[in-house]
């Protein structure tokens, strides 16, 4: 398997062996086959035809498992929750005779097609039968019945998916002799790796895992064009690492974007395995921002988070710079004593901590206990962040500053402080995520005192009174990650930067 490399006047000069030749016509020649045996699979399902028998029938079904019987109900004086109906009893047990006839069905299988289709338009007409008790009666029926499986746009993607594969195919087959192409039948396999697993977990959210398992060995295929075209060119190594880098990323993002889809569904539908809304109800945010407070919640924990942050990266900033560039008597065994801190668990400080606010000072249900400590150097591991960042700072610097007349502080603002803005972007972030993220300690000096609850506590006291409204506690925590996010993503660069360059001499 060799092709020839030709001079200019048309002689030949050599013969340069293709190695992943015979792999890529393999590869092709299954591509090529899985292309058309999706097409026909899309087009069937498109058509009604339905190749397996039972797939809608299955789909009803599915619908049917996640509609919730009951609702947990929280007694506001004790607390507790209890399960409560939502379905009168006749409905619901009509609903459940016609599921239990339809899974016999799915089970044992029909003869014919008409069979399963009375069936599950049977089932599909007890769902939206169901009525509701007379106390949910005031409640919104749409958002607790499923709003479909969305099969048309299942085999609609079939479609896609088949398409591309017969691209990949053809590709195939015309460069398995061309090493130059090797790059896009890289790229090729890769995004058909991808694509595959994109089919999986569709077929897995619209059909079911059952059917979803016989999918993911399709995966080998997009695998051998891969492998074919590193056989042929071993510089296509970066193609395959950012593919690689991609499927990681893609799971890193995974749980974010499941509470983003969970938000914009039905309550039923948040139970499933689908991976995209059937309805995208964003009127679920407006909603939920009708019981949760976001906007009173966000300026309490703002008043909080900014002059913490302030006051604790300034004083990080001058602990730092004290241990880094000042002589003072028993300096290491300060600065190992506020390493050994780092040690200390916070729950064991937590309870002396309480006692002195409260009992010594008097200060309770205020927001001075959660900013005031972090005046204190903003935190042990803060303080040793910035020494290292400016023990990296030559100190040829502060000599030529002090030759120049330049005092402590003078040398702190103008040589110090500019070279060390990434590390004062992480300590700033850091103590901004702690106080975003702290539920206990807010808990425990705010009190019950809703008019002073931070994102954290509404966002507890949302979840516990409303939980099983799934939906919208999923619109809580988007909210609430928000402005984190915001955050990092202004200062992601120093924060790489300042992690990286910790540490470093020179």
């Amino acid at each position: 398997m060799t092709s020839l490399i030709k001079h200019e006047h048309g002689e030949h000069k050599r013969t340069v062996p293709v190695r992943g030749k015979s792999v890529l016509k393999l590869a092709s020649i299954f591509l090529l086959i899985l292309a058309l045996l999706v097409f026909a699979f899309g087009i069937s399902g498109l058509l009604g035809a339905d190749i397996t028998g039972t797939i809608f029938l299955e789909a009803t079904i599915a619908d049917a498992m996640a509609i919730p019987s009951t609702v947990e109900v929280m007694d506001p004086v004790t607390g507790e929750s209890s399960p409560e109906p939502i379905w009168t009893p006749e409905s619901w047990e009509e609903l459940q005779g016609a599921l239990r006839r339809a899974r016999i069905l799915a089970a044992d299988g029909a003869e014919t097609q008409i069979e399963i289709d009375t069936v599950a338009n049977e089932l599909e007409a007890s769902i939206y039968a169901l009525e509701l008790v007379e106390e949910h009666a005031d409640e919104d029926k749409a958002m607790l019945l499923p709003s479909g499986r969305a099969i048309d746009t299942y085999f609609i993607f079939a479609l896609v998916y088949g398409a591309f594969m017969l691209v990949s195919g053809v590709f195939s087959f015309i460069g398995s002799t061309d090493r130059k192409k090797a790059y896009l039948l890289s790229i090729l396999g890769v995004v058909g790796i991808i694509f595959t697993l994109a089919f999986f977990f569709f077929t897995a959210s619209t059909l079911g895992y059952t059917l979803a398992w016989s999918t993911i060995a399709i995966i080998a295929i997009p695998l051998l064009l891969t492998i074919g075209s590193r056989i042929n060119n071993r510089k296509v190594d970066t193609v395959i690492y950012f593919g690689i880098l991609s499927v990681l990323s893609v799971i890193v993002l995974f749980p974010m974007w499941w509470i983003i889809r969970s938000s914009l569904m039905t309550l039923t539908e948040v139970g499933s395995m689908a991976f995209f809304p059937n309805r995208w109800l964003f009127e679920n945010y407006r909603n939920a921002l009708e019981r949760f407070h976001f906007f009173l919640y966000l300026r309490n924990t703002m008043i909080i988070a900014v002059p913490a942050v302030v006051l604790g990266t300034g004083t990080a900033v001058l602990c730092g710079y004290s241990f880094a560039r000042l002589r003072f008597r028993g300096k290491k065994f300060v600065f190992g004593l506020c390493i050994a801190s780092m040690l200390l668990p916070p729950m064991v400080t937590l309870i002396p901590i309480f006692i002195v606010w409260t009992s010594f000072l008097g200060v309770t249900n205020s927001f001075l206990p959660l900013i005031i400590p972090w005046i204190c150097g903003g935190g042990a591991f803060n303080i040793f962040l910035m020494r290292q960042f400016m023990l990296t700072i030559p100190r040829e610097l502060d000599e030529a500053a002090m030759i120049d007349g330049a005092g402590r502080l003078r040398i702190l603002w103008f040589i110090i402080f500019p070279a060390v803005k990434p590390a004062i972007m992480v300590v700033a972030i850091f103590i901004f995520m702690l106080i975003w993220n702290d539920l206990l300690t807010q808990m425990i000096y705010l009190g019950g005192d809703q008019s002073m609850a931070t994102m954290a506590i509404g966002l507890r006291v949302f979840s516990g009174s409303f939980g099983t409204v799934w939906n919208y506690t999923m619109v809580a925590a988007v909210l609430a990650i928000i402005p984190g996010v915001i955050i990092y993503i202004i200062g992601q660069k120093y924060l790489v930067e300042g992690i990286v360059m910790t540490g470093m001499k020179n």
